[in-house]
Order: structure tokens, then C-alpha cells, then sequence
């Protein structure tokens, strides 16, 4: 493990440059729009810093609403995007997550 103390955007490019390939993918960024996380990993897989079948974990935090059924509904959709360039992906809400949390894992293909 190697922790790079800088901005998501300043680190893909210097793994990139560097050769990296990464096996497991995880980000509990707190973003103000939760489509970003998904972006980022997508963002990723293009600059080829991703392994084959990377794993992935992502909280997903909904700032929108204030019921279990909307939170649920808007992770669904992110989820979504994921069809087609995902398997295995499962949505939870675990223990240590906020009312408006959601954990998403799954493997890349």
C-alpha cells in the first residue's frame, strides 16, 4: 500500500506515467455531486491504471432527499452506468454508513 497525499485528478496521471496497475480501486470521496464517484473510476480504467477485473469499492453519498427510497433510487441509477463494464456489483448499506450512504463493489471487466 502506498498512500499519495494529493487530489485524485494530481494522482491518476502520476500512476499513469509511473506504469501503476492497480488491483482494488477505493474512494469514500465526499463530493457534492455523487455521479463524480463513479467518474472517477471510470476515469481511471481510461488512463489504464487499472488492472484487468480490478475490484472496486465506492461509497456513494446522496445529498439529495431524505428517505431510505430516494437514497436507494439514486444510487440505483449510478449503479446503472456500471452495466456492461462491471460484474459481481452489489449495493449495501452497511453498518458504518450514513443514512445517505451506500458501499458499491464489484469487478471490472
Amino acid at each position: 500500500v502506498h498512500h499519495m497525499k494529493m487530489r485524485v485528478e494530481d494522482a491518476i496521471p502520476r500512476l499513469a506515467e509511473g506504469g501503476v496497475r492497480i488491483d482494488l480501486w477505493t474512494s469514500d470521496m465526499c463530493l457534492h455531486n455523487m455521479h463524480e464517484q463513479l467518474d472517477w473510476l471510470l476515469r481511471a480504467k481510461e488512463a489504464g491504471i487499472l488492472s484487468p477485473k480490478a475490484m472496486f469499492v465506492l461509497t456513494l453519498k446522496c445529498n439529495i432527499g431524505h428517505s431510505k427510497g430516494s437514497y436507494d433510487n439514486q444510487v440505483e441509477r449510478e449503479v446503472t452506468r456500471l452495466q456492461g463494464i462491471a460484474t459481481g456489483i452489489e449495493t449495501m448499506h452497511l453498518f458504518s454508513n450514513r443514512s445517505g450512504e451506500r458501499t458499491v463493489v464489484g469487478f471490472l471487466l
